[in-house]
Formats: C-alpha cells, sequence, structure tokens
C-alpha cells in the first residue's frame, strides 16, 4: 500500500498514511477551479481512517451541484486547503495532491466534469474523461 505524507504551506497541517486510492483525478467544477485558484483541483480520495490528520483546520461548508454538502478544509494560518469531505462519500476524506510530500505519488486517472474545463486548462489525455461526475466505483 502507497505510504503518504502532505502538509500546508506554513506546516501547521499535516496529514500521514497508507492507502490505495479510491480515486485519483482532477476535477474542472467551477466550485473546484473557484476553490483552487486554478483551471481544476487534483484530487485524491482515501478511506478516512487511513489518514491521520494533525494540526487545527476550518471548514467551509457548500452545496454541490450533486445536493451534497462539501466541507473544504484549509489552514487557517496558511490558506492551503488541505482535503475535501462529502455527505455522499461517507468514510471517504478526498486530499489536494498539491499538498503531497511526493507529488509524483498522485497519478491522475480520470479528469471529471470535463465539460467544464477551460479554453486554457484542457483534462489531460491520458486520463479516462467524464463529462459530469460518474457515480463512485465505476
Amino acid at each position: 500500500m502507497p505510504k503518504l505524507s502532505g502538509s500546508c504551506l506554513c506546516g501547521a497541517v499535516s496529514y500521514k498514511g497508507e492507502a490505495e486510492p479510491l480515486f485519483a483525478g482532477n476535477c474542472h467544477c467551477t466550485d473546484c477551479r473557484k476553490s483552487s485558484a486554478g483551471g481544476h483541483m487534483a484530487l485524491m480520495a482515501v478511506p478516512a481512517p487511513a489518514v491521520e490528520i494533525t494540526g487545527d483546520v476550518k471548514g467551509y461548508e457548500m452545496k454541490a451541484d450533486s445536493g451534497a454538502t462539501v466541507t473544504h478544509h484549509f489552514c487557517p494560518n496558511c490558506g492551503s486547503q488541505m482535503y475535501n469531505t462529502n455527505t455522499n462519500m461517507a468514510g471517504v476524506t478526498v486530499l489536494v495532491a498539491t499538498t503531497l510530500d511526493d507529488p509524483d505519488a498522485f497519478q491522475p486517472q480520470v479528469s471529471v466534469f470535463a465539460s467544464r474545463a477551460l479554453s486554457w486548462d484542457q483534462p489531460n489525455p491520458a486520463t479516462q474523461q467524464f463529462d459530469e461526475m460518474p457515480p463512485m466505483g465505476d
């Protein structure tokens, strides 16, 4: 099983664990673009019990297009978004892959909400592309 570790920009929040990703991909939805300040967000979903998070985080809750409540967890000191939780994905922690200590540990397999990709940030052609979010497990 791959070892995972990561931290925020200032180091006040960190995580470590061992887990096979349930999902590794790039999300091009409007919410991810805005919350990442980029053209997409690189995400890796893992079973929540497999990752130990240390440090205090703040959360910002919002309703997703799916109707789920998504909470973006970030460092209150430096503002780095660390992970997300989603009411439609109980028991799953969705790590922001750019916080990984070893960014090459992230290998995106899918691009979701590819239909919403910006002209200047198109989905990775090496990934399986979905116009919207496919059901988990597909």
